[in-house]
């Protein structure tokens, strides 16, 4: 018998205006138990304040959030909400005690989970932006939630920093939890997540499956900015998008879909007088995609 993939939240047709100014339209989103999905894009493109729709710290203007049953949430904001003059272990056990479903045991886990002391009595005040970062997760975790929303959860982090928290979230993601990451880091994305979501414009622009999609690009670099000119019309006249790579190589390059042998683009290019420098098929690259979303945001995409 097939097994049931569960679902710990999905999200259907969501809608945010403020005065008259749409944020998000038409979201459609759903997260499996288990599953690590990545929120990409550009800056005010609408991620954090779909974090904070889940999350029930804002309100939708239409559309549905749907939960699974008992599946809590836990949340890690984009900037540190703590008491400076409280300890790591107080601040927590000041809000573990909102709701009263945990106890000390379970928040001196959580605190060595993210690779604090439970026993440091230095206020957090003077604590690094990694340490706030680390007991912000602690809080985020502490009571075991099903579903977990981290806003740029790396702000601060070192290198170990970073390593520590992939490897927590992928225990956790192993015992269940669903987790969705939005960051502008996208190697860690790349690193950390099953599926990204591409937003722009408040708008679901593009999904990625970085686990399971054999969609690969073609990158192409040219010998001058003629060719390069000659190249866009050549794509622009297939319908084929040719996204630009800026200032990656010496000579004038960019990513054409994957969709056609190698050898065939090469024989295209040649006949129609287009002088190549280089060409290779690659992986799925995050890179790629928000650079083509940030063009087409900013109108200059051709």
């Amino acid at each position: 018998m097939k097994r049931t993939v569960e679902k710990v939240l999905t999200i259907t047709r969501l809608n945010k205006v403020i005065r008259r100014k749409t944020i998000l339209k038409d979201i459609n989103l759903s997260l499996q138990a288990g599953e690590i999905m990545g929120l990409i894009g550009p800056n005010g493109a609408g991620k954090s304040t779909l974090l904070k729709i889940v999350s029930g710290t804002a309100i939708a203007t239409s559309g549905r959030v749907a939960y699974n049953r008992n599946a809590g949430v836990g949340i890690l904001p984009e900037s540190p909400a703590l008491l400076p003059a409280m300890n790591a272990r107080q601040n927590l056990e000041l809000l573990a005690s909102i709701r009263g479903v945990i106890g000390k045991q379970e928040i001196f886990e959580a605190l060595e989970a993210v690779g604090l002391d439970p026993y440091n009595k230095k206020a957090v005040g003077n604590y690094s932006l990694g340490m706030k970062q680390r007991l912000m997760l602690a809080q985020a975790i502490m009571e075991k939630p099903k579903l977990l929303l981290l806003d740029e959860p790396t702000n601060g982090l070192d290198p170990l920093g970073i390593i520590d928290l992939r490897q927590l979230l992928f225990r956790l993601a192993d015992e269940g939890v669903g987790i969705i990451i939005a960051s502008h880091l996208l190697n860690e994305i790349e690193r950390m997540c099953h599926r990204v979501a591409v937003i722009s414009n408040g708008s679901i622009w593009r999904e990625v499956n970085l686990r399971t999609d054999e969609e690969q690009s073609i990158e192409i670099s040219v010998r001058t900015a003629a060719d390069w000119e000659r190249l866009a019309h050549w794509a622009s006249e297939r319908q084929l998008q040719l996204t630009v790579i800026s200032g990656a190589h010496s000579f004038p390059s960019g990513m054409l879909p994957g969709g056609q042998r190698v050898s065939e683009i090469v024989e295209l290019l040649t006949t129609a007088g287009i002088a190549i420098e280089g060409i290779r098929r690659v992986p799925i690259s995050l890179e790629a995609f928000f650079l083509e979303c940030s063009q087409l945001e900013d109108g200059v995409y051709r």
